[in-house]
């Protein structure tokens, strides 16, 4: 049985098209600028790979058959698809269709909807975007398996299947309540911290990492009072004066600019290394929309 493409070409598909639309061979044949001949070992050509009739002879009249007006439609049918194809090329190109996965850092998400998804949202309004956030080691993974087009985040460079660029750095800071004796320091050193009532994020999260590594640096033993899987939760317990959190001021932004915490930068190496990157899969070719905003999250971002 021969196949679709073997059955029928687009040029056998003009040339039945033309014959329907002139009403014979020799109107088809000065409308396409081809010989009549031409047209007729064409279609004969394509009848015996069919093993159908697609023209009907009666005297000098011809007339396309029941399976040549199939054809036909077959063949418009293709060449509309074929436009809204091209135009849905277009549209991916010049941003006006498109679906973005963004893996974030809780600690991350508020700057990056402040500065760069309001803009690109509002330039680019078709784009669908689908945000998603959570500890590290699940944002890394959502974009080692294509479920995520973009991880922004910290650590990512670490990973050696990820294409990570560096964007901006901001020291990791203790946030303490307003009016705790350390919220009109500069700064202040880990050692200070260790009888302080302390707030820990969960393991999974990269900052428990930092403030584990500064502690052991420092060759102190602490416990936390409280340990959460939320930033905002971490920010409320210090607005309430029930311990201090490990952050940075972008993360605790909320309570920072309502007056109820503040983000003091601690005195140590490890503390000046939080570094943020965007990421995405070695290999993987970004949609136009998730490269752009790519590109657009380390511009805006690094500005910041």
């Amino acid at each position: 049985m021969p196949t679709e493409d073997q059955s029928i070409s687009e040029r056998t598909l003009e040339y039945l098209s033309a014959v329907d639309k002139h009403g014979g061979m020799r109107q088809a044949a000065e409308s396409l600028g081809v010989n009549v001949s031409t047209i007729s070992r064409q279609i004969a050509s394509a009848e015996r790979q069919m093993r159908l009739a697609l023209v009907s002879r009666r005297g000098r009249s011809i007339s396309l058959t029941q399976v040549g007006l199939a054809a036909v439609e077959y063949g418009h049918e293709r060449e509309r698809q074929a436009k809204r194809f091209r135009a849905q090329l277009a549209e991916y190109r010049d941003l006006r269709r498109g679906h973005v996965t963004l893996a974030v850092g809780e600690g991350l998400v508020g700057n990056l909807i402040s500065v760069v998804l309001t803009r690109f949202h509002q330039k680019y309004p078709d784009i669908a975007m689908d945000i998603r956030t959570g500890p590290l080691p699940d944002l890394i993974r959502m974009v080692r398996e294509d479920e995520a087009d973009i991880c922004v985040s910290i650590g990512t460079s670490r990973d050696p299947l990820l294409n990570a660029r560096l964007f901006q750095r901001e020291p990791l800071c203790a946030i303490v309540p307003a009016g705790h004796r350390f919220a009109v320091n500069a700064s202040v050193r880990i050692e200070e911290l260790v009888h302080e009532p302390l707030i820990f994020m969960s393991g999974q999260f990269a900052a428990r990492g930092y403030v584990n590594a500064m502690f052991w640096d420092a060759d102190l033993s602490v416990s936390p009072v409280f340990t959460c899987d939320l930033f905002t939760v971490a920010s409320s317990l210090v607005a309430q004066g029930l311990g201090i959190a490990f952050m940075t001021r972008w993360a605790a932004k909320e309570k920072v600019e309502a007056g109820l915490v503040v983000a003091v930068p601690i005195q140590h190496p490890i503390a000046d290394t939080f570094e943020r990157y965007v990421a995405t899969r070695v290999g993987r070719k970004l949609s136009p929309a998730a490269n752009f905003l790519c590109r657009e999250i380390v511009r805006l971002m690094s500005s910041v």
